[in-house]
């Protein structure tokens, strides 16, 4: 999955659209539940060392607010890193770099949108 996929598949479940929240860096791309404010998702074009992928390229990121046990358990798994630049035991960095199915990248962003009420 793409950013752009993502940003899509956000848009048509829950009509958010992403907003630039950072002066120092507006091409970090945040989303927010419009009934509460709170952020749920994240999504950047980042250096590739700076996740932990080996190479000198960059990659697209999704970072996802979710309950702490799950982010345990995914920060472990193959296509997961510690949150980048998030409070890392509420939110987890998912690679948009095919590891993870789309299926599941979906799932996920709909237990963010969740966990945020």
């Amino acid at each position: 999955m793409r950013i752009a996929d993502v940003h899509e598949y956000i848009r048509s479940s829950y009509g958010v659209s992403a907003t630039r929240e950072f002066k120092e860096d507006p091409s970090i791309e945040v989303f927010a539940r419009p009934d509460s404010g709170k952020w749920f998702a994240a999504t950047k074009n980042i250096r590739c060392r700076s996740v932990d992928v080996e190479g000198d390229g960059r990659i697209d990121i999704l970072n996802l607010r979710l309950d702490p046990r799950a982010v345990a358990k995914l920060r472990v798994r193959e296509g997961f890193r510690p949150a980048w630049r998030m409070n890392r035991n509420k939110w987890v960095t998912l690679l948009l770099d095919g590891t993870v199915a789309d299926d599941e990248v979906r799932s996920l962003i709909d237990q963010a949108y969740a966990c945020v009420r």
